[in-house]
């Protein structure tokens, strides 16, 4: 049984006519980064037209991951939800055709200037990281997604823009980030300019003229033969990929205009390349490989792509001869690719497990198949973790099959598949990332390769084959899934949080795991001062490979109210083991594997609560319904049958997730239900929902206008409107304190309208920022009470913060 179960996506095979634009982008030499804040906020229409009408090398910057946002299709939120939305924009280049590049820093949630975002965000260094990208990535263009002020209408979106331009300088400045030099040259691109016109008009094709003429003008909307698809079809498939975000949308097709204003270097006139050479004339001595390429795309078949190789290999004898540079270098690399393609050649190096621990035999099986009359012979093979080459010396005979079963062993102290970014605990508003060479890239390399050297018709070439995992679905067919390198034990916690209310103690599940065969040991709670656990330990004995073992804690708290966290750790050979097995796992991108430590929030508080039992509906990625059962709600998630009048009158209260009326299909059909529950005695919570979207505009019994306005500052100011109010003060009194500690924002979406049969509760701003007073409205309905409250409720209680609990707890019992 292996310990892992995930999907992963099939193996690229491009068609005849992709390897013709293969050939064609090889006699293209210019670079575009495009430069943005976060995933999703590149230009795909863009990035897909310089990719693919234009062939030049075109990458995205994110200085994030995405951490700080939600999750539409999951549960997975901050370092987690980065790892999936890491892949979500991996997945969409390779539908657009562009590369991906990241900087250290982190996601922190809505911020609304850039000096807010600079006091979490260490600027020098994550202009640091822009300026590595840019010196090693040699941009000849760079273009900002925002302006540096107001419209870019998010503090990070600013900071992106004004990192852009500093960067644009600095990474021709030898004097700026010299630690740097030793891997790099410095670079300065021929322009930055602000691909402008993307707020006033989605189609971007009705500008004011007078506006229009300080632009360059760019149609982006054509169609690409080769590919079968126009630029606004491609771009919508990458778009779509963002599927934690919710942007599922549909491809365009006729002319759309980009507008670019003129930020920094030379200004362009008529062409955003005005002025920079894109062919071979930028390299010395390299005029005659401009002529053997285009005479290899002249004669290329489509119906046998493998005639062109012999042409393909004489250019790589011209390249080879040209001094060494970026432009030899990175040509050489996609011109193997496209020989490769070529001649059909398969090359796959498949495990017999998608998990190993360190000390272990990694064993697997190459196979390669020449399906082309052109002569190849593999000559050596170059094995990972220092095992010896293997001198082969085999012709590769026409579309035969060559197999070879091998084993290496993998070193004791190989690092385990924890993406790289998350080795070490973030720090404030950055990830630690020591090493200078892993800054920047999109994901952890490969944990094994093995180098082929082959000869093509007596030319030399080399391919570096990732070890990577295959077997077969009875649904889905083929599947492949990365190899990863684990502990050999892992550790979980059953909860993220335990509260503490008036429970003399509570269990604690631990789950003890196999990463390999026979392990044992002994597992243990770390736990806070003055805080009590029984047992002391329990021993465990797994026989094999993913078997699991349990384990249950009793934990005592103390007397007053504390917090701390508390640690599961397993011993096994003399070593301790703290981490668990996370799993991130969709049809969209690859499967995701990263090990937390196997911890948990406990927290000792006092919470009175009036009644137990609550329907929930969920939202977008929820954690709130096993939130509220840590404090003894009895919480049962409500499904089309239950939404009847006679069966919701059981619940004390029901409860609607966040953003369930922009996601919810079924809320547009039961809302009259839910407020007739309401005005027969009911108690109905609706937490926060998007202004964009909304599956229906009036759902309140009483109208509110839902708008973008937020309080992100999560240690703002809160201020009591009614400070009598039963929601302040029954069970629960609720004070100042209860907000102390909240985790990023305070306040989403609030109303910016609404009813003056709403009751306001609390205020709260953020520094210099207007006053906000719908963050919580009650309005008496019927004989029951109806609640609208955009406090980030879905952060604040998976986070375990005590007075959240108190808070909710009071409006769940409001009218009883």
């Amino acid at each position: 049984m292996t310990p892992i179960q995930l999907h992963a996506q099939a193996l690229y095979k491009p068609s005849s006519s992709k390897i013709l634009q293969s050939i064609q982008k090889l006699n293209v030499l210019g670079n575009v980064l495009y430069f943005g804040a976060h995933p999703d906020d590149e230009n795909p229409t863009l990035i897909a037209y310089m990719a693919n009408e234009k062939l030049y090398n075109t990458a995205y910057f994110s200085l994030t991951r995405g951490d700080g946002g939600q999750n539409m299709i999951g549960s997975e939120m901050k370092e987690n939800l980065g790892i999936l939305r890491t892949q979500e924009l991996l997945q969409a280049r390779k539908i657009d055709g562009g590369q991906q590049f990241f900087s250290r820093a982190v996601d922190f949630g809505f911020s609304k200037s850039a000096e807010e975002v600079f006091t979490i965000w260490d600027k020098e260094k994550i202009l640091s990281d822009a300026v590595w990208v840019i010196r090693k990535f040699k941009p000849d263009l760079i273009i900002s997604r925002f302006p540096p002020d107001e419209r870019a209408g998010h503090g990070q979106h600013i900071a992106s823009a004004i990192l852009v331009e500093e960067a644009f300088e600095a990474a021709g400045d030898p004097a700026r980030f010299p630690e740097q030099l030793q891997f790099v040259q410095v670079w300065k691109a021929k322009r930055l300019v602000w691909n402008a016109g993307m707020w006033w008009n989605q189609r971007r094709d009705k500008v004011d003229e007078k506006e229009a003429q300080e632009y360059i003008k760019l149609d982006v909307g054509g169609f690409n033969p080769l590919l079968g698809k126009s630029y606004g079809e491609i771009a919508a498939e990458s778009r779509s990929l963002h599927r934690s975000q919710g942007f599922g949308t549909v491809g365009f097709r006729g002319s759309l205009t980009e507008y670019f204003a003129h930020v920094k270097g030379v200004k362009a006139s008529h062409d955003l390349m005005d002025g920079i050479s894109t062919n071979w004339t930028r390299v010395k001595g390299a005029q005659e490989i401009s002529r053997l390429i285009s005479k290899a795309e002249d004669s290329f078949k489509l119906t046998n792509p493998s005639l062109v190789v012999p042409q393909l290999l004489t250019i790589k004898n011209a390249l080879e001869k040209l001094p060494d540079g970026y432009w030899k270098q990175t040509k050489l690399k996609d011109l193997n690719k496209v020989i490769q393609d070529a001649l059909g050649l398969f090359i796959q190096v498949t495990s017999s497990d998608n998990s190993y621990t360190p000390g272990q035999k990694m064993q697997f099986q190459v196979e390669a198949i020449n399906r082309s009359s052109i002569p190849v012979t593999i000559k050596k093979i170059s094995f990972p973790f220092d095992k010896k080459d293997s001198i082969i010396n085999s012709e590769l005979a026409h579309n035969q099959d060559f197999t070879l079963s091998e084993f290496v062993e993998i070193p004791q102290k190989a690092d385990y598949s924890q993406p790289y970014w998350l080795k070490k605990d973030v720090g404030p508003g950055l990830f630690v990332i020591d090493k200078q060479q892993e800054r920047g890239v999109p994901e952890n390399r490969p944990v094994a390769e093995l180098t082929f050297n082959l000869e093509i018709s007596g030319h030399s070439v080399s391919y570096k084959i990732p070890v990577i995992y295959q077997k077969t679905d009875p649904i889905l067919g083929e599947v492949y899934q990365p190899v990863v390198i684990t502990p050999p034990v892992y550790v979980s916690v059953s909860e993220k949080v335990y509260l503490f209310d008036k429970q003399i103690d509570k269990k604690v599940n631990v789950v003890i795991k196999a990463g390999k065969d026979n392990v044992s040991g002994n597992v243990r709670l770390k736990i806070p001062e003055g805080w009590r656990v029984t047992p002391s330990s329990f021993a465990y004995n797994l026989k094999t490979k993913g078997a699991e073992q349990c384990a249950d804690f009793q934990l005592f708290p103390p007397k007053e109210a504390s917090e701390g966290e508390i640690i599961a750790e397993a011993s096994f050979e003399d070593k301790t083991y703290d981490r668990s097995l996370g799993q991130i796992s969709y049809n969209h991108i690859p499967s995701q594997v990263y090990f937390p430590q196997a911890k948990a929030k406990v927290v000792k508080v006092t919470i009175s609560k009036t009644n137990g039992l609550i329907g929930y509906i969920k939202g977008a990625g929820d954690l709130v319904p096993a939130s509220l059962q840590q404090i003894g709600y009895n919480v049962v998630l409500l499904e089309d049958s239950d939404i009847s009048d006679e069966k919701l009158q059981k619940y004390d209260a029901v409860v609607i997730g966040v953003k369930a009326y922009n996601i919810v299909e079924r809320l547009k059909v039961i809302n009259p239900v839910l407020l007739h529950y309401v005005e027969n005695g009911g108690n109905l919570i609706v937490q926060y929902n998007s202004d964009q979207g909304l599956l229906m505009q009036n759902f309140g019994p009483y109208p509110f206008k839902v708008s973008s306005k937020r309080v992100t500052v999560e240690g703002a100011e809160v201020r009591f409107i009614k400070p009598d109010c039963q929601a302040l003060n029954y069970p629960n009194k609720i004070t100042q304190k209860d907000f102390d500690g909240w985790v990023q924002e305070r306040s989403l979406y609030q109303p910016e309208s609404w009813s003056e049969k709403y009751e306001t509760v609390i205020s709260c701003n953020d520094p210099g920022s207007e006053k906000l007073d719908g963050g919580i409205l009650i309005a008496k309905y019927g004989k029951g009470n109806y609640v609208y409250t955009t406090m980030s409720w879905f952060r604040q209680l998976p986070a375990g913060v005590p007075g959240a609990y108190r808070i909710f707890s009071n409006l769940i019992s409001l009218g009883r």
